[in-house]
């Protein structure tokens, strides 16, 4: 049953592939830019954008489960289209 990790790289995704990982479930992990935190821990990265739906078709194929946590985070106001597309429209994809 593979499992797809968005927001990989960050934070919570990195500790959530590492945990699915020493379960011995097979992971794939998609990536936006950098994926240096996931090297070495065994999971399949794919390069892609929550953004971009032909990113995420190639990223969730054959998977059984996505874990999405992808997030941008930003207090200032003139990031805000940023955080839009990824939190709000990178979650409706």
């Amino acid at each position: 049953m593979t499992v797809v990790v968005t927001g990989a790289s960050g934070h919570l995704g990195m500790n959530l592939v590492r945990a699915l990982v020493a379960d011995k479930r097979p992971v794939r992990a998609l990536v936006h830019v950098n994926h240096k935190t996931l090297e070495g821990l065994g999971a399949e990265t794919v390069q892609g954008n929550v953004s971009d739906i032909e990113s995420l078709t190639r990223a969730f194929a054959g998977a059984d489960v996505v874990y999405h946590l992808a997030g941008v985070i930003s207090l200032l106001k003139s990031d805000w289209s940023q955080v839009e597309k990824v939190n709000v429209f990178g979650t409706l994809m």
